[in-house]
């Protein structure tokens, strides 16, 4: 008879699976959206320094949207290859199995909680 555990186990990953291949793919799409090119358009119209100074700060905003998009993209891509490689769960720094609940909240999480506010402080 098939262990319940395995099972649960499995479905359990089957879920964040899902969960980051979803999120990866509306990542995509919002990066590459019509709202991508207004934001970097180059206006060939002379405008004032205010019309210029709203512009710029358009564009900054767009670009670390994107930079922070494209930062959750390579942690979501890192997520699903430690799903493949069996090492997903698992602490990248201390080794230790992840809590559930911290998964749940954050399925392409790389630390536990204690590694991530290590990390966050600069004392790792």
């Amino acid at each position: 008879m098939p262990n319940t555990t395995s099972k649960s186990k499995a479905s359990t990953l089957r879920q964040f699976r899902q969960a980051l291949e979803e999120k990866s793919v509306e990542l995509r799409a919002q990066m590459n959206g019509p709202r991508v090119n207004p934001a970097l358009q180059i206006h060939k119209d002379p405008y004032d320094t205010a019309d210029f100074a709203e512009k710029s700060h358009e564009e900054w905003i767009f670009l670390q949207k994107n930079s922070l998009d494209t930062a959750l993209l390579r942690d979501i891509e890192g997520a699903l290859a430690r799903l493949r490689d069996g090492s997903y769960g698992t602490c990248q720094d201390c080794s230790m199995p992840m809590s559930g609940k911290r998964l749940e909240a954050i399925p392409w999480a790389q630390y536990c909680v204690s590694c991530q506010e290590r990390h966050q402080t600069g004392n790792n």
